[in-house]
């Protein structure tokens, strides 16, 4: 249907509706592709960074900077995975989580940006109950309060992070002894880009944010504030069942290195030379024999020409996904007893149709423990 001036009024709803849905799929593309990048990144450090602590003493004086760097990776990779999955749908689904272990988290890797000038108190209830949540989301929104805070103190000041079990809730609060809000402030605290800060100094999406957070998963927040007398957000989540709680996994820890049969050849096939050195790197450890390949085409060449025995493949994931399966096909028609071991720094859906089937799929970055139970376990793994 036109108008008398013969613009398409009917279809212009529906064409807006399209435009938007080709921008939001180009975005994801863009997302995909930006979180491949630094995975890689990541891979990179926390792998180099994980076999620097083995060889170091634990007297080392280096070791503790080491130990550091690999907390950051490990929580830069969490904060990657969270603010990426934002766009996937349904959201994560929720799990027990130990706050106090996640403001353990945080606060080791941003106490450095607090400065001499802030004092940080943490008072945790032992006994608290668990949460029902998504650690990354909660982990977030805890960073965003610690940074809200220090930001609020310029010139120094205290910070006090706390948690307790309040009834059938668990309460997380973070104070600081700031500058505090006043009441059009406090009014406006959560709409998504409302900032007080300088132009460059702040998104205004951090609290709202939390905000959003808290409350997908049944929680509330409150805030006590004044102008030039601090400010107090406290967050009350609900507590996870017990029994949910008690059949978690206990924390990770390095996973044992499978043993390796000397002898064994494992062909990599990764584009990003530094990713393809670590891993490399890691299979020599275990006594691989090693075959290096950039690319598909490369590895398709050296597949053909080595004499020997190939059992496994290490391959980087690429995009699309499904590729990856059928460029295994390729090679397991030469090669059919060839085993494969997918790596990946792209955030896909799991269980996603474009997801490769024909192997483990290893999200980057991965540990060097990790990363050698991936290899043990294909490897032992009936065809």
């Amino acid at each position: 249907m036109t108008s008398e001036g013969g613009a398409v009024s009917a279809r212009d709803p529906r064409a807006r509706l399209e435009e938007a849905l080709a921008d939001n799929a180009s975005l994801r593309r863009h997302a995909s592709s930006v979180a491949h990048d630094f995975n890689n990144l990541l891979a990179v450090i926390t792998g180099y960074t994980e076999m620097m602590l083995r060889r170091l003493r634990t007297d080392d004086p280096l070791r503790r900077n080491a130990e550091a760097i690999k907390r950051a990776t490990e929580w830069g990779a969490a904060l990657a995975q969270q603010i990426l999955a934002g766009s996937r749908r349904p959201p994560p689904a929720p799990t027990p989580v130990d706050l106090n272990q996640l403001v353990g988290n945080v606060t080791r890797v941003l106490q450095p940006l607090l400065g001499d000038n802030i004092e940080l108190l943490i008072r945790l209830d032992s006994g608290l109950g668990r949460v029902s949540a998504n650690p990354h989301q909660i982990g977030q929104v805890i960073m965003n309060l610690v940074v809200n805070a220090r930001d609020a103190m310029p010139q120094g000041g205290r910070l006090t992070i706390e948690t307790a079990n309040v009834g059938q809730v668990v309460m997380l609060a973070v104070s600081d002894t700031g500058s505090g809000m006043d009441n059009e402030t406090r009014a406006r605290l959560f709409e998504p880009y409302f900032t007080t800060k300088e132009p460059g100094r702040g998104s205004g999406v951090g609290l709202a944010t939390v905000y959003d957070v808290v409350t997908q998963f049944g929680g509330q927040i409150s805030v006590m504030s004044d102008a030039g007398a601090g400010s107090t957000f406290k967050i009350y989540l609900p507590r996870a069942p017990e029994a949910a709680a008690s059949v978690e996994a206990p924390a990770t820890s390095s996973a044992p290195a499978a043993a390796a049969v000397d002898g064994k050849t494992v062909l990599v096939v990764e584009d990003e030379r530094e990713v393809r050195d670590l891993i490399r790197e890691i299979l020599q450890l275990q006594n691989y024999v090693v075959l290096e390949a950039s690319d598909r085409d490369e590895a398709l060449a050296l597949s053909g020409q080595h004499a020997g025995r190939i059992d496994l493949m290490v391959v980087d994931v690429g995009t699309p996904p499904s590729f990856a399966d059928e460029w295994v096909t390729r090679v397991r028609a030469v090669r059919p007893e060839v085993k494969v071991l997918y790596v990946s720094g792209y955030l896909a859906e799991a269980g996603s149709a474009d997801a490769p089937k024909l192997g483990l799929v290893l999200q980057k970055p991965f540990t060097v423990g990790a990363f050698t139970k991936a290899i043990g376990m294909v490897l032992n793994r009936p065809k």
